[in-house]
């Protein structure tokens, strides 16, 4: 068959991968709460500004947060977002939301809150996250470094996971190495489509000023 790979290159992440082995094989815990933010600041393309094209700030960066949330605490079960254009209303062409939050609640009854804007420091891409899981609460400052409390037991001290991991190369090698040996890829296309269905709603909950059951 087709071996396909969709580019959710923070899913091979070394603090990522880590947490969520500990998550499947229970020494975490389940998960209860993740929150991740996307901040940026910049004028991008013509093409990225205009919604018709791009689908919004949600749809071509951020994405990539829904997509984290979905790979670390399963199945979604409802999603209720806003988004807003608050800063480049004077801009030309600018169509896409600037600040937005959304919460999306999963079918595990874990809580995610994802929040973006384009409006934050010039020159700077900032994504991170924090996971609470009921024996551990994970601080990232990016796919690749994270601390792990463990909060239930004797007190230990943190795990520290700090690497230079080129995840976005993991992505190729592990589709290469599908289509080797015939196994399956990390993001084949259909769980990708997971994803996008999942920021489709936030965008739909958006529009009608609801939340939306998944």
């Amino acid at each position: 068959g087709i071996k396909t790979q969709v580019g959710f290159m923070f899913r091979f992440g070394e603090a990522v991968e880590r947490l969520r082995d500990l998550i499947q094989s229970d020494e975490a815990g389940p998960v209860a709460l993740i929150s991740a933010r996307y901040f940026c600041n910049a004028l991008h393309a013509d093409w990225w500004r205009d919604r018709s094209r791009s689908g919004g700030q949600l749809f071509e960066q951020v994405i990539h947060m829904f997509d984290l949330l979905r790979f670390l605490a399963g199945d979604p079960a409802s999603v209720y977002s806003r988004q807003e254009n608050l800063f480049h209303q004077d801009v030309p062409g600018y169509t896409v939301e600037d600040v937005s939050a959304t919460v999306v609640s999963f079918k595990s009854k874990a809580l995610g809150v994802v929040y973006a804007t384009n409006n934050a420091i010039p020159g700077k891409w900032i994504n991170d996250y924090r996971v609470v899981a009921r024996h551990l609460t994970a601080d990232f400052a990016d796919a690749n470094h994270a601390t792990f409390h463990f909060t239930a037991g004797a007190e230990q001290p943190p795990m520290v996971i700090a690497s230079d991991r080129d995840f976005r190369l993991c992505v190729i090698e592990d589709w290469v190495r599908a289509i080797r040996t015939g196994g399956e890829t990390r993001t084949p296309i259909r769980e990708g489509a997971k994803s996008l269905d999942l920021v489709w709603a936030a965008v739909q909950s958006n529009n009608r000023r609801g939340e939306i059951e998944l």
